[in-house]
């Protein structure tokens, strides 16, 4: 989870964090170092994307938990985040994303 120091809705109740899911197919083993389930982060002023998060905090969880030559799956890869935080440490990467204005701007981060 990541505490925001804002809300991006109001409704009910404010949305000031953003979750993260962890997903492995069967037992792989515990990581080494395992941080915290609460991690705080730079706002990167969504400027990509309305949820965009920080690249070098996605960075360190995929360092965690996609072992070396695995491969990080995004199925909601808006503005490209995961996938930039992947390639930045050397893992494969497949995202989705059904939004065109969004698939453009993942792309463009991806060949940056």
């Amino acid at each position: 989870m990541f505490p925001k120091r804002y809300a991006s809705s109001r409704r009910y109740l404010p949305h000031s964090h953003e979750q993260a899911v962890l997903l492995a197919k069967g037992r792989p083993p515990l990581p080494r170092l395992s941080g915290s389930d609460v991690c705080p982060w730079a706002y990167t002023g969504n400027r990509r994307h309305p949820t965009e998060k920080a690249v070098t905090l996605l960075a360190a969880q995929i360092e965690t938990f996609c072992p070396a030559g695995g491969l990080v799956l995004d199925p909601f890869c808006g503005s490209g985040s995961t996938l930039r935080a992947a390639q930045s440490v050397g893992r494969s990467y497949l995202g989705i994303e059904l939004d065109a204005r969004h698939y453009e701007t993942a792309i463009r981060r991806i060949l940056m």
